[in-house]
């Protein structure tokens, strides 16, 4: 399973640095000859997300020049999250030298099963995989704003379906 954890929360946190700088630029120019300046400013919602808690366990084996890592991240707290980790191989090189090779991986889900993933890792030839480890582990939910906004939870059920129906399939 290969997946792409949407950007959302940094693209708004980067829009919002990029037209606060903008805006401030823009007041320290100077006026000339009945210039008029623009104000611009922009209300961002708040996003409706908290941290959640994730377990990874992972299951490697090598195969010949890669390192294929079998993963399973269970989360308890929350239906609909997405996150990211980072895969850490070890690997002693035919001159018996050993190094770590970092790979970060990210994850959605939208439903309330274990996110499974089985992915190859590119090790190089002539070296053995000692061991793998993850580290970084994130869970975010994503739970929508009208589910906030909304009084008696009404909308928590739309917001279910219409996120179950745009999430990608997991093996």
């Amino acid at each position: 399973m290969t997946s792409t954890l949407r950007p959302t929360i940094g693209s708004v946190a980067a829009l919002v640095l990029l037209v606060g700088a903008a805006s401030a630029a823009a007041q320290d120019v100077p006026q000339r000859d009945g210039a008029r300046g623009v104000t611009v400013s922009i209300k961002v919602p708040p996003l409706g997300t908290k941290s959640c808690q994730a377990t990874l366990s992972t299951r490697s084996e090598q195969r010949n020049t890669v390192a294929r890592v079998e993963g399973t991240i269970e989360i308890a707290d929350c239906v609909a999250c997405s996150g990211d980790y980072t895969i850490v191989l070890r690997v002693r090189d035919e001159t018996g030298e050993t190094k770590s090779l970092e790979f970060v991986g990210s994850w959605q889900r939208a439903d309330d099963r274990p996110v499974k993933f089985t992915t190859d890792y590119p090790i190089g030839d002539n070296v053995d995989l000692l061991n793998v480890r993850t580290r970084g582990l994130r869970c975010v939910c994503a739970a929508a704003p009208a589910e906030a906004a909304a009084p008696g939870g009404d909308a928590a059920p739309r917001a279910d379906a219409a996120a179950r129906s745009a999430a990608p399939d997991k093996e």
